[in-house]
């Protein structure tokens, strides 16, 4: 069931427990009225009445007559409707009344649930009997009925008007409380036509700006996210292609490599083990195999600096301490001009896989960086740790760079996708440019970049689980 639908029935069953609760009083009201008007016309036609029987109790002539002689008159008081007033003879028979026939039929009777409702059958409308006695001698009975008949067919004509009214107003506000509701959330089909074409991938489409408060702060958040998601998007497919090439780059480097080093070297180690067959004299014999020992050496040193670019051995031999140490040391003996302090705890503890190659990636990204672009003289690196995080953080003297233009390069963006992808955190401060989450970062000259890794991943995979 739609919201539409809902608030459209919400609103109709208010409408109509409201009126139900509104007949209820103005029948209970107009119940009390009919009863205290009919009780009050009782009460006076009978004082009047017993003050005719007293008038006429010496004069009793009339009973002996046959035709109709009239003693109380009571046709007279046809016009009081609210009650039915008849005289019955010694013998039961009806001998004078009140009310006619004609005026009976002309009585429209309400629905019978109607005057159920009205309870007026109660003790206080019963009927009430005089005993004519003249001379000592019965004569017969004088009959007082309350007949609120007429008060509740005014009372109903009176209704069937209100409700009358009160359907119109009813059926009026559902029309306007429909067409309301339809206007108010007409804006929902737009936002769920923006979220299909999100879902389809397509995240140009925008939310304009809607008149609702609420629906305005919706559209805002949605543009918000989905230019966070075009912009993500965007930044990911930059980001493989990126990879494609560097991997293009770093074959077309490996085979170069294995081409030019290490077909000279095989290609040596030919000519000398040749040699050693076709000679016959255990000097040259010796002397060619001193030369394939040395080439052998030096195609091992290859192999093993290639294998180091693919996979840092001492990274699973040693732990992340002592490779981040090896790391350290050898950049720093090809960088003899920049003075490097350095602090890495000794004992990171049992980390993820993962998590160490991103750290160590990490640091030999930046350390490419400054020995490439900072024109550095001085290099700070602290590696510290706590319960949970590994924190990492590299300062440098050098001239520093935009981080928002250098974000297209593979570099930057390549460690922000890494730490990412483990929920961890980056933050690059570079001079005059900082991006940065503390709201007043020491100005800085060169750049310092802060790294915060998750050491368990296990929670950080469920945490993403969770969030899918």
């Amino acid at each position: 069931m739609s919201l539409q639908l809902k608030l459209n029935l919400m609103i109709t069953g208010l409408l109509l427990l409201l009126l139900g609760a509104s007949a209820f009083f103005v029948i209970k009201n107009a119940s009390e009225d009919v009863r205290a008007e009919v009780t009050s016309t009782a009460n006076l036609a009978l004082h009047l009445l017993d003050a005719e029987i007293l008038h006429y109790s010496s004069d009793y002539g009339w009973i002996n007559n046959t035709d109709g002689a009239s003693i109380f008159r009571l046709k007279n008081l046809g016009n009081i409707r609210h009650l039915k007033i008849e005289f019955y003879d010694i013998n039961g028979k009806l001998r004078e009344s009140n009310q006619t026939k004609s005026q009976s039929a002309e009585n429209k009777a309400p629905p019978k649930w109607f005057t159920n409702a009205m309870g007026l059958t109660g003790a206080g409308l019963s009927k009430q009997t005089r005993n004519i006695i003249l001379s000592g001698r019965y004569v017969g009975e004088l009959v007082v009925t309350p007949d609120p008949s007429y008060e509740i067919a005014e009372v109903w004509d009176d209704t069937i008007g209100l409700l009358g009214l009160a359907t119109i107003f009813f059926v009026g506000i559902n029309i306007l409380v429909y067409f309301a509701v339809r206007y108010t959330f007409k804006p929902v089909d737009r936002i769920i036509d923006a979220l299909k074409q999100m879902q389809l991938g397509q995240f140009g489409n925008r939310l304009p700006d809607f008149k609702q408060v609420e629906l305005q702060a919706i559209g805002q958040k949605f543009n918000v996210m989905a230019d966070t998601l075009q912009r993500s998007t965007q930044n990911n497919h930059r980001l493989t292609q990126q990879i494609i090439r560097l991997q293009e780059d770093e074959r077309k480097n490996l085979a170069r490599d294995i081409h030019d080093e290490i077909g000279q070297y095989l290609t040596a180690i030919h000519m000398d083990a040749s040699a050693i067959l076709s000679g016959k004299k255990l000097s040259q014999a010796k002397e060619s195999a001193r030369a394939i020992s040395s080439v052998t050496r030096q195609m091992m040193d290859m192999v093993h600096e290639i294998l180091q670019r693919l996979r840092p051995r001492v990274l699973d031999e040693l732990g992340l301490s002592l490779a981040l140490g090896e790391l350290i040391h050898h950049w720093r003996q090809r960088s003899r001009n920049v003075s490097v302090i350095q602090s890495v705890a000794k004992e990171l503890g049992m980390l993820d896989e993962v998590v160490s190659i991103t750290a160590y990636r990490v640091v030999q990204e930046c350390l490419t960086n400054i020995a490439k672009h900072a024109n550095a003289r001085r290099v700070v690196i602290n590696v510290t740790q706590d319960a949970q995080y590994i924190h990492i953080r590299i300062e440098d003297d050098g001239v520093g760079f935009d981080p928002a233009s250098a974000t297209h390069g593979y570099g930057l963006a390549g460690m922000r996708e890494r730490i990412q992808g483990l929920l961890g955190e980056m933050e690059i401060e570079s001079s005059g440019n900082q991006v940065s989450n503390q709201q007043h970062a020491e100005p800085h000259e060169g750049t310092r970049i802060m790294v915060k890794l998750p050491k368990n991943v296990a929670s950080t995979t469920n945490f993403l689980k969770r969030a899918a």
